[in-house]
């Protein structure tokens, strides 16, 4: 929905070795690089929201008048972090450079290297890998200003919708604990007129 403003849900579902998943579900509101986060579920969560508004991220707790400024690189749960759920603009946030061509899982793709403009954004670098054919991403690896290999994200499924094709499933693998992995699960895409009054700290 290029261009206008749509609503989505995500379900995000973290595994662990040994321990029990953790589960969430929000609803986003998206609209000229805005984003609104009202999570859903589990029940401890309800009322709690995110909003994402430039490099901007905050929080708003239930019951308390406090809205919260947190980082996008923060952890969300598993890992998932804040700016992996409000939005990450490639475009306008990172300087690309193309590395070369590479088969992914079998799929042809460009190879291109990512560097953040500034430190607001969730990640200092990104190796990123999208199909030669259709321009999907596939791959992408995410580091830290460190250097650190902060998570490998899979590109999984897409899903026709109205407007085009749009991710359905993400997976997230945490590189340095092995069996540690996040499942994002991306549905309920419908265009929706938003004023902009929603997008208001």
């Amino acid at each position: 929905y290029a261009g206008s403003s749509f609503t989505m849900e995500i379900s995000i579902a973290s595994y662990k070795k040994n321990k029990k998943t953790q589960k969430t579900k929000m609803a986003v509101q998206v609209k000229a690089g805005k984003s609104l986060v009202n999570f859903l579920a589990p029940k401890r969560n309800i009322g709690r929201a995110m909003l994402f508004a430039g490099k901007n991220l905050w929080l708003k707790i239930p019951k308390t008048r406090k809205i919260i400024r947190i980082s996008p690189a923060q952890r969300l749960m598993g890992e998932a972090s804040n700016g992996d759920v409000a939005g990450t603009n490639f475009i306008d946030d990172y300087t690309p450079t193309l590395i070369g061509e590479e088969t992914i899982e079998n799929i042809p793709c460009y190879h291109l290297s990512l560097r953040a403009k500034d430190r607001k954004v969730t990640y200092a670098k990104l190796e990123y890998w999208v199909a030669i054919a259709s321009g999907k991403p596939v791959k992408s690896e995410h580091y830290a200003i460190s250097g650190k290999l902060l998570k490998i994200a899979l590109y999984k499924k897409y899903s026709q919708q109205k407007g085009g094709d749009k991710l359905s499933k993400l997976l997230l693998i945490n590189p340095i604990i092995e069996g540690s992995y996040t499942w994002m699960i991306y549905g309920e895409y419908r265009p929706l007129e938003i004023p902009d009054s929603q997008f208001r700290k």
